[in-house]
């Protein structure tokens, strides 16, 4: 029995070694052509951009200059 688990042991040490292998000598894949331009956001006519803490105010109270 125990050389069958050292046999079974060595064949699953050979199969990793053999696909970490495989896996390394693989060349990389070539960054695609085509490169997307960013997106541009219609910004017009949307509600200031302002940090809350920069009023004393809550969420509230920038409904109304809407």
């Amino acid at each position: 029995m125990r050389i069958v688990i050292i046999a079974v042991t060595l064949v699953a040490i050979v199969m990793i070694g053999i696909t970490v292998w495989f896996q390394t000598q693989g060349n990389p894949p070539a960054p695609s052509a085509e490169v997307e331009a960013p997106r541009q956001y219609d910004s017009t006519g949307g509600q200031e951009m302002r940090p809350r803490w920069d009023s004393s105010g809550g969420q509230g109270d920038d409904a109304a200059g809407n």
